[in-house]
């Protein structure tokens, strides 16, 4: 359960923060468009396209994005780099930035974890303990119908049974109900490939993504927590910084 709570926890904090979301995602578009131009050929950019579709990305946003990779506009070089830490009490962090200073990423890092005890973990040491999982969050039957000469889509709640049995046939690895959503875990070379057939089954996505899911979970004192909350939110204010992964029980 701590895994799957992890995932929901992640996204409300980052639902707080739009803006910084946007220029996060245009700067994802930028780096996957660099293996072409192409979404049809590029899985890597039809990923992110659709994150920027369920996040309700402005279209200006994207546009500005197309224009930089594009050579259009003035870009900057942009660079993704993982950072691993361990914790006090056995707790782990990957920290995923995209960042057009690497010099400056890594300072901020090292002097944000270093200032509440996080040591820098060797490559792969606090990686190892997690594994890439695909993420597809579902909240209902997507539905459109007409109105005043215009289509109005909304969510439909799903038949419980007929979920369960469309699921099932699909190759996924599990799938947990949470707060009204269904989540929907896939192997990384499933991820896209269910994503796409659970839309031809008429479900509404609100989120799909690749994460990172510790493989055991540990559990922190009151004091721990609180201090561990407050370095999480200060880590994800950081404008390099994209993902946060962390083994911690919410």
């Amino acid at each position: 359960m701590g895994r799957r709570h992890s995932i929901a926890a992640r996204k409300a904090s980052w639902d707080a923060a739009k803006s910084r979301i946007y220029s996060i995602i245009g700067k994802k578009i930028q780096i996957a468009a660099k293996l072409g131009a192409d979404w049809k050929m590029n899985p890597a950019l039809e990923m992110i396209l659709d994150k920027a579709r369920y996040y309700g990305l402005p279209r200006e946003v994207i546009d500005k994005a197309v224009l930089k990779w594009s050579g259009q506009l003035e870009g900057e070089h942009l660079e993704e780099i993982m950072y691993e830490w361990y914790g006090p009490a056995g707790t782990a962090l990957l920290i995923k930035t995209i960042t057009s200073n690497t010099n400056r990423s890594a300072a901020s890092v090292k002097t944000l974890l270093g200032k509440h005890w996080w040591s820098l973990g060797l490559p792969n040491s606090v990686a190892r303990q997690f594994t890439e999982t695909g993420i597809i969050i579902l909240d209902g039957i997507t539905h459109s119908e007409q109105k005043g000469g215009k289509i109005v889509d909304s969510v439909l709640p799903w038949n419980q049974e007929k979920l369960e049995e469309d699921l099932l046939n699909l190759p996924i690895e599990d799938f947990s109900q949470e707060d009204g959503k269904v989540i929907v875990q896939t192997s990384p070379a499933h991820f896209l490939q269910v994503k796409k057939d659970i839309e031809k089954l008429g479900y509404h996505i609100t989120e799909a993504d690749l994460q990172y899911l510790a493989n055991n979970m540990v559990t922190l004192n009151d004091e721990d927590m609180q201090r561990f909350v407050k370095l999480l939110d200060a880590i994800e204010g950081d404008e390099d910084v994209d993902m946060v992964w962390h083994n911690v029980e919410l």
